[in-house]
């Protein structure tokens, strides 16, 4: 039986969906719809104009061009434009990473620099193609991420390897400084408090 345009646009939808490790409760957060327009969706049930489409694929962060891809069940040729290599495990279970937690300056500067953009693990999994496990065991320290990974990360958060190597680099954290700062804050009086807010709002001009 010929699968009608419907059910065309609705299967790769989901392909694009699941490409991205993505469950169709976390598709609703993303697309601010409920589940049963998500399964409509990739169903077949409703047919989708172009705008809505597209805004579906741009959320979930691929071109018109997987989409088309996936259409025509070139599956694996979006798979390769993801441009991510899965990340190495060694393979020795005594020395296995993933048994292991090492949490290296790397490790703590990733995570950090997760925070200054306040994304979640689920946010940063999605912006990298990653599964939100791996970037969990990213930041455990139980996977070993090679300069490629560290730059694909970095250029998904939206920095530069300037910028990576700056926090690197420092002395401390800035998100330890942050946090630092908020445990003193929360010991301060009210008066203490609303000093503090009026120094930063005139170091924030």
């Amino acid at each position: 039986m010929k699968m009608n345009e419907e059910k065309k646009d609705g299967l790769a939808l989901r392909k694009l969906r699941e490409l991205k490790k993505m469950s169709r409760k976390e598709a609703c957060i993303v697309l601010g719809v409920n589940y049963k327009t998500i399964e409509k969706f990739e169903n077949g049930r409703t047919k989708l104009l172009k705008k809505r489409i597209e805004k579906i694929i741009f959320a979930y962060g691929f071109k018109l061009e997987d989409f088309s891809l996936c259409r025509q069940g070139h599956i694996n040729k979006v798979k390769a434009k993801l441009g991510y290599k899965k990340v190495r495990v060694l393979d020795d279970n005594k020395t296995r990473r993933s048994y292991q937690r090492v949490i290296t300056k790397e490790v703590k500067t990733l995570t950090a620099m997760r925070r200054l953009k306040g994304f979640s693990q689920y946010q940063a999994s999605f912006l990298c193609g990653y599964s939100r496990s791996t970037i969990g065991h990213i930041e455990n320290g139980r996977i070993e991420l090679s300069k490629e990974g560290i730059a694909h990360i970095m250029s998904s958060y939206g920095f530069s390897l300037k910028e990576y190597d700056h926090y690197f680099k420092s002395e401390r954290l800035i998100t330890d400084i942050q946090d630092e700062c908020i445990q003193i804050i929360k010991g301060f009086s009210e008066e203490k408090l609303k000093t503090v807010q009026l120094l930063l709002i005139t170091l924030n001009n």
